[in-house]
């Protein structure tokens, strides 16, 4: 009797273990999935003053920024210049009056937008501060009325293939 009480405990444990046993799926580590790619700039000053006309722009009016980039990827800036108008008289400087060079490169005035900074790679988590060198020349400055003109500059940043 003492066997048969002994043989249906184990039993029992046994059916109970059974039960209480799962499979268990081995453990994968999480997928990483890559950021997606992002540029940003901030610019400094944001605003410049060139001068009036005529008396500044007979020659050359050299400006300066410092654009502050942080990319996780290959990037570009590209400038765009919208036409300087004065806002009392509504007169605008003909676009083929006026020139302008950002970093070297001559940026047309309402025109297409040109490249003037590029990396193929990303900058430190930090960021990188380049500097932006421009230099404003206005051709016939006696055509247009003195005074203050504004105009917009336009910076379009984009991830780079």
């Amino acid at each position: 009797m003492k066997k048969v009480v002994m043989i249906c405990v184990m039993a029992g444990v046994w059916f109970g273990l059974a039960t209480s046993a799962e499979a268990v799926r081995p453990v994968t580590p999480p997928m990483v999935v890559p950021a997606k790619p992002f540029v940003s700039i901030s610019v400094k000053p944001d605003k410049l003053d060139l001068g009036t006309i005529p008396t500044s722009c007979l020659g050359s009016s050299p400006a300066k920024l410092e654009a502050h980039i942080i990319a996780n990827c290959p990037h570009q800036v590209r400038a765009s210049l919208e036409p300087f108008e004065q806002k009392r008289s509504r007169v605008s400087i003909r676009p083929k009056d006026m020139s302008v060079i950002i970093n070297g490169i001559d940026v047309p005035i309402a025109g297409a937008k040109v490249p003037i900074i590029s990396s193929v790679k990303p900058t430190p988590r930090g960021g990188v501060d380049v500097p932006v060198d421009m230099k404003f020349s206005l051709a016939n400055p006696l055509l247009y009325p003195a005074g203050p003109y504004e105009g917009v500059l336009i910076f379009t940043v984009m991830a780079a293939p």
